[in-house]
């Protein structure tokens, strides 16, 4: 007998079956409008696809509305992160197309999910016919704006940058999926300089084919986008620089600024042309338009159009309202279409000098070897305006990342070219260049050949030859430590051979005026020298504070001099020194270090460290540094680098000679192991010594290395005839 105060054991069966027939009914239904939607408007797509070929662009559609298909079927929504103060907003306009605006929406969901970067969505949607209402009302978080009519491209962006909230607007295309790290990348470049008005990214093709990186206005108002069809990642798109304008598929702009401007002209309508009208106005108004590589976008291209005739002649439409606008700008700044001006325009600095730097390799700090000498010139033609392509021509393999470490971004990076590409490149980029800089012998003597047999190429390039040193010296000097005898006949022999390769130089540079007086009297009329700069940063701790000796510098291979520095240092002199000193004492030898030899030399008193993230801390505790160099070229940077962060140096007379300092002075001065071990514990233990070797080592930085000197230098040297 049931009791009736219990309720029917019986219902709750029947109640879950009736809620899961009232559910499938949902879903049928929706079911039924998805297929009408997409197949009772698109009847071809019910054939069958066995018998026919279908481009890469159909294959993803079908695949995209699957998975737009199984989303609106599941039980889910899309839901974005809301916040009442956005840094960014993304405007996508919409017009039909649901499967592609679902997959740009997918690929915002980790840019939106970056609390460093808040940002809000804005959807407008022009009356879309297909999926798109069905899309919209499964999304959380975003803001909606639906038209009733379809007012195109043009007027939904000026719509929506009126509700926006953010600090800056991000146009985006409805049908491109944004790439990790993009919005970062972006914002970094547009808050790097005041003058920044709009930054745009690398736009990539569905094939994975370039479609621009960076666009060109051409004097007669017709446009290209760079790279078209091009390796997104090849070098020639891997540099920041600044553009005519960049496509509003992807466009980053303050809102301010934006709205200030009018937003978009309508008299672009209904679109086409809008962001090219948009970015020259930026620059009429003083502000920058610049491409990011490290942004980047994966295009479908034409999505919205009625087909790509369609837009390609609404471009063409345009192009005359464009060209009445700015008649005056495209006449004076621009130039002619044409194949052998697109290197040129593809920068929108035309009246900058265009340099080619060559040089061994990637010039980091860290290589020492002249490396920070040539990285500090590449700095310097950047602050100077110029635009700047670096060709590695002994070791051009390197990754993206590891090469722009410390290199300045807006520097095409030559990479994967080498020797073998030389000549090719230069070919592909005859004319180009108002000027060849190219560092060390062995480089010269690899580009005299390719001048004498192409000087069609070069007829209004001038050559710089930056010699750095007489590195026939050097080699002599590396002999006669050997025991070997070299002759003064041999010896002239060698420093004539070296001068002949200055033969197709208009310019000479060197590192010390020794040098200089070489190429003076072997006829070469235009001679500079060229220093180091290197910035003050005395190191804090106190004499009393600080133990052990130390060495910096880079070590390529056992036969260079730095490897003989520290061979000879701890065979010779550390013996003596820990005689004078006590066994406690400690020898680091630190930086760049290929060669094991060096590495096998360590125990508990001489520590091999290699390369370190910072060198302040070393010199901040260290209380000598050694530079105790027997043969070598040029001027030591790593000498004036210890001197900048304040520590006393113990060096030979060759480097004493080479930087014109004097002995005890700024330095002190041993060239046998006996000398050398005494000057070290002169000041090892001497504070007034030490404290007196310091100042007057920074005050010979301060005016021999200024960084305003060695750019204005750098100027000079360009500027001469």
């Amino acid at each position: 007998m049931t009791n009736s105060n219990q309720p029917n054991q019986g219902f709750y069966p029947m109640a879950k079956l009736a809620i899961k027939k009232r559910q499938l009914i949902k879903k049928l239904k929706l079911w039924r409008k998805l297929w009408i939607n997409r197949y009772q408007k698109n009847p071809t797509l019910q054939e069958s696809n066995h018998d026919k070929k279908i481009t890469y662009k159909e294959q993803l559609s079908y695949l995209y509305q699957v998975e737009l298909d199984s989303f609106l079927l599941s039980d889910k929504n899309l839901s974005f992160p809301s916040t009442e103060k956005p840094l960014v907003s993304i405007i996508l306009v919409l017009h039909n197309r649901a499967e592609l605006t679902f997959q740009c929406l997918r690929s915002l969901m980790t840019v939106t999910l970056n609390a460093e970067h808040p940002c809000e969505i804005i959807l407008v949607d022009n009356a879309s016919q297909d999926q798109t209402n069905l899309l919209l009302e499964r999304l959380c978080g975003v803001t909606k704006i639906l038209n009733r009519e379809n007012c195109h491209f043009l007027a939904a962006i000026n719509q929506a940058s009126k509700v926006a909230k953010g600090s800056y607007l991000l146009l985006l295309n409805n049908d491109a999926q944004i790439l990790p790290g993009t919005l970062s990348a972006a914002l970094d470049t547009y808050s790097s300089a005041n003058d920044i008005g709009a930054v745009g990214g690398k736009i990539i093709f569905l094939d994975g084919q370039l479609q621009e990186a960076g666009s060109i206005i051409w004097n007669d108002g017709s446009c290209l986008g760079y790279g078209r069809g091009g390796n997104p990642f090849d070098y020639p798109y891997m540099f920041r620089r600044d553009v005519d304008y960049c496509s509003g598929a992807f466009l980053l702009t303050e809102r301010n600024l934006f709205l200030e401007m009018g937003g978009f002209d309508e008299d672009y309508k209904p679109a086409y042309y809008e962001e090219t009208d948009y970015c020259l106005r930026l620059w009429e108004q003083g502000k920058r338009v610049v491409y990011e590589p490290n942004a980047a976008i994966v295009h479908f291209e034409f999505a919205s159009a009625q087909s790509n005739d369609s837009a390609i002649n609404l471009q063409k439409a345009h192009q005359s309202i464009f060209t009445q606008k700015h008649s005056q700008q495209l006449a004076n700044y621009h130039l002619p279409p044409a194949p052998e001006n697109i290197v040129l325009a593809r920068s929108h600095s035309r009246n900058s000098n265009h340099i080619l730097y060559i040089d061994d390799r990637v010039p980091h700090a860290f290589l020492g070897s002249g490396f920070p000498r040539s990285r500090d010139i590449l700095q310097a033609l950047v602050d100077l305006n110029y635009c700047v392509t670096f060709y590695p021509l002994g070791f051009p393999e390197e990754s993206w990342q590891e090469a722009y470490e410390d290199i300045p971004k807006v520097v095409e990076l030559v990479l994967h070219q080498g020797i073998e590409g030389l000549e090719e490149f230069l070919n592909q980029r005859a004319h180009c260049y108002d000027l060849i800089f190219i560092s060390r012998p062995h480089n010269m003597e690899i580009l005299n050949p390719i001048l004498n047999r192409n000087s069609q190429w070069f007829e209004k390039t001038r050559i710089i030859y930056d010699a750095e040193a007489i590195y026939a010296l050097r080699e002599v000097k590396k002999r006669q430590l050997l025991g070997k005898t070299v002759s003064q006949n041999e010896k002239k022999l060698l420093v004539q051979t070296e001068m002949q390769l200055a033969e197709n130089a208009d310019t000479v540079i060197t590192v010390s005026e020794k040098e200089q007086e070489h190429f003076t009297n072997a006829g070469v009329n235009s001679v500079y020298t060229l220093g180091h700069t290197v910035d003050l940063k005395p190191t804090a701790k106190k004499f009393e504070e600080r133990t052990g000796i130390v060495f910096v510098g880079a070590i390529h291979n056992i036969n260079s001099p730095n490897a003989d520095s520290v061979v000879w240092f701890a065979k010779e002199v550390f013996p003596l020194l820990q005689e004078k000193i006590g066994n406690d004492l400690t020898f680091k030898v630190v930086g760049f270090n290929k060669c094991q030899k060096i590495w096998d030399l360590q125990s508990d008193s001489l520590q091999v460290l290699g390369k370190v993230e910072s060198l302040e801390e070393i010199y901040n505790c260290a209380r000598v540094f050694v530079a105790p160099t027997r043969f070598a070229a040029g001027i030591p940077f790593k000498v004036h680098h210890a001197a900048a962060y304040g520590l006393p140096i113990v060096t030979t007379s060759m480097i004493a000679s080479q930087i014109g300092w004097e002995d005890q002075q700024e330095v002190l001065v041993g060239d046998d192991p006996k000398t050398f071990a005494e000057k070290c514990t002169q000041v090892y233990f001497n504070q007034k010594l030490w404290e007196s070797l310091r100042n007057a080592a920074l005050n010979k930085i301060q005016l021999e290395c200024s960084r305003d000197n060695f750019v204005q230098k750098v100027e000079t040297i360009i500027k001469s005839q």
